[in-house]
C-alpha cells in the first residue's frame, strides 16, 4: 500500500485554518483504532512478562535459557528499527502498522504451538521482534507526522504510545488470571487468532482511511502559498545514515536511549521473577504492574503536552532522573510497598523519555528521514535491551539476586542526564504545524541553538534536501517576537 508521493506545504496560517469537520471525524477514528493496535501489539512483550516463569518451566527451569528469546528478540529489533524506519518513510506508517499486526498474529501461534525451546526462541526473537517493531514507536511516530500538522504532535504522539501502558493496566492482570486455569500456550493460540482474524483486517482499514488523510486536497484543511504539492526525495540508505549519524544531538539521543533500553528491560524481563523470588503474591505485582500502566499513560500525556510547549529538554532529564531514582529504590529493599512504589515513580518517566526523545529528533532531521533516524536510535535503545535481558538472567541463575542489575541500570539513567544536559534543543520551525513556539507559549528549549544544536543541522538539511514544511525555515530568535 504505497505512500502518497507528496505533502502539501502548510503555512502558520493554513494550519490554524485546520481540517474539515469530517477530516477531523477521520482523524479521530484512525487514532483511536491507531491506539488499539498499540494495546494490542503489546501483548507480544507482556504475555512473555507475565509466563516467563511457568515458561522456563515447560522448557526446562532455566531462566537464563529462556531469557535468550527476550535477548535475541531485542537484537532482532535493533537490527530491524531503521528497516522498518525506512519502510515506514516509504509505505506510512498505517501500512506498517497493518504488517505489524498481521505478523503479530503468526508469531503468536508460532511461539504457542513451540513444543521445543529452541523453535519457541526462534520463533520470538524473529518473528516477533520484527512485528513488535512494526507496531513500535518508530511507525507511530511517522504516523503522527503524516496525520497531525496543527503542532500538537507531542501530545498526539504520547495519546498513540500510551496504548502499550494501557496494555500494562489492561492485559497483565487479563494474562495473570487466565493463567490462573488455562495453559500459557492456549492463551497466546487465542490471543494469534484474534489478530489474524480481527485485527488485521482492523489495520488495513486504518492504512486505507491514513493514505486519504495524508494525501487530502491541501485546500481542505490548509491554506498555503506553495501553488503545488512537493514530493518527498527518495535518499539512498548512505545518504540516510548520513544525515542521522553525523548529527551530534541524535549521536547523544542514541546514547542516552541505551539507559532507557537497560531499564525497560528490567521491567520486560526482570521485574516480574524479582517480584516473585522475594515472596511477594499476585496481589502485589498485579497492583505494581497495573499502577507502572496508569502513571506511565499519566506521565506520557504530560510529557507530550510539555514538549508541545518547548520543554523537551526539561522533561527528557526529568525522565532519566526520576527514573534512575526508581531503579535505586528497588535496588536496596524490594518489600511490598517499595515494588508498589517503583510502579508509581518508574511509571511516570516510561514514556517520557520517548516521547521527548522523538520530538527532539523531529527538531533536528528532515522529514525524509525521521523514521529511518527513529530507527537507528530504536537500535542503540534495542542494544541496551539485550545486554540487561541476557546479563540480568544469568546473574539472577547464578546468585539469585537481582540488585547489582538494578543499580548498574541506576548509574546508565545517571549517565544519560549528563548527555542531555550536553544537548540543546534546536528552536521549532515556522510551519503550519503551528507549534507552540509560535503562540508565545514556548519553553526554555525555544531559541536554544549552538554547539551540537539545531543550527548545524538546518544547513544540512538545506543543503541536503529540498525545501520541506517541516524543516526549511528555521524561526527568528525568541527575543525578537
Amino acid at each position: 500500500m504505497p505512500r502518497p508521493a507528496s505533502r502539501p506545504a502548510a503555512t502558520t496560517a493554513g494550519a490554524a485554518h485546520g481540517p474539515s469537520p469530517n477530516a477531523k471525524v477521520l482523524l479521530i477514528v484512525l487514532s483511536a483504532a491507531a491506539f488499539l493496535l498499540t494495546l494490542a501489539g503489546s501483548a507480544l512483550k507482556n504475555t512473555v512478562q507475565v509466563y516467563f516463569v511457568p515458561m522456563a518451566d515447560t522448557f526446562g527451569g532455566s531462566r537464563g535459557a529462556l531469557a535468550w528469546a527476550t535477548t535475541l528478540f531485542a537484537v532482532t529489533v535493533a537490527v530491524a528499527s531503521p528497516l522498518v524506519g525506512a519502510l515506514a518513510d516509504r509505505l506510512g506508517g498505517a501500512a506498517t502498522l497493518a504488517l505489524g499486526t498481521a505478523l503479530s498474529g503468526v508469531a503468536l501461534i508460532g511461539c504457542a504451538l513451540a513444543g521445543e525451546l529452541w523453535l519457541f526462541v526462534a520463533v520470538y526473537a524473529l518473528i516477533a521482534a520484527l512485528a513488535s517493531t512494526m507496531l513500535s514507536y518508530v511507525p507511530l511516530g511517522v504516523l503522527v507526522d503524516e496525520l497531525f500538522r496543527d503542532g500538537r504532535k507531542g501530545l498526539m504522539y504520547a495519546l498513540l504510545t500510551n496504548g502499550a501502558a494501557v496494555g500494562f493496566v489492561v492485559l497483565v492482570p487479563l494474562w495473570s488470571w487466565l493463567g490462573t486455569w488455562s495453559s500459557w500456550q492456549d492463551v497466546l493460540l487465542v490471543v494469534g487468532l484474534v489478530f489474524l482474524c480481527v485485527l488485521a483486517p482492523l489495520a488495513m482499514l486504518v492504512a486505507r482511511g491514513s493514505n486519504r488523510v495524508a494525501a487530502r486536497p491541501e485546500a481542505e484543511d490548509t491554506v498555503s502559498s506553495d501553488p503545488g504539492p512537493r514530493a518527498l526525495r527518495r535518499l539512498s540508505f548512505g545518504e540516510r545514515l548520513r544525515l542521522t549519524a553525523g548529527n551530534p544531538d541524535m549521536r547523544r539521543l542514541s546514547l542516552a536511549l541505551f539507559a532507557c533500553g537497560a531499564t525497560m528491560a528490567f521491567i520486560d524481563v526482570h521485574f516480574m521473577p524479582l517480584m516473585h523470588d522475594h515472596g511477594l503474591g499476585h496481589t502485589v505485582s498485579s497492583t505494581a504492574v497495573a499502577l507502572l500502566g496508569v502513571f506511565e499513560i499519566a506521565g506520557g500525556l504530560l510529557a507530550g503536552w510539555l514538549c508541545d510547549r518547548g520543554w523537551i529538554k526539561g522533561v527528557l532529564l526529568s525522565a532519566y532522573a526520576v527514573r534512575c531514582v526508581a531503579m535505586v529504590l528497588v535496588a536496596l529493599n524490594p518489600t511490598g510497598a517499595v515494588v508498589i512504589a517503583f510502579g508509581v515513580v518508574f511509571g511516570v518517566s516510561y514514556l517520557a523519555t520517548v516521547i521527548a526523545t522523538t520530538m527532539w529528533a523531529a527538531r533536528v532531521l528532515p522529514v525524509e528521514v525521521r523514521g529511518f533516524g527513529m530507527g537507528l536510535v530504536w537500535t542503540v535503545h534495542a542494544l541496551g535491551t539485550a545486554l540487561t535481558s541476557e546479563v540480568g538472567a544469568v546473574m539472577a541463575d547464578a546468585t539469585h539476586d537481582y540488585s547489582v542489575v538494578a543499580l548498574g541500570c541506576a548509574g546508565l539513567a545517571a549517565a544519560a542526564c549528563v548527555l542531555v544536559l550536553a544537548g540543546r534543543v534546536p528552536e521549532a520551525a515556522q510551519t503550519g504545524e503551528a507549534d507552540a513556539t509560535d503562540t508565545g507559549t514556548s519553553g526554555p528549549d525555544a531559541g536554544s541553538s549552538g554547539p551540537g544544536g539545531g543550527t548545524g543541522t538546518a544547513a544540512a538539511s538545506e543543503a541536503d534536501a529540498p525545501a520541506d514544511a517541516d524543516t526549511a525555515h528555521r524561526a527568528e530568535p525568541a527575543g525578537a517576537r
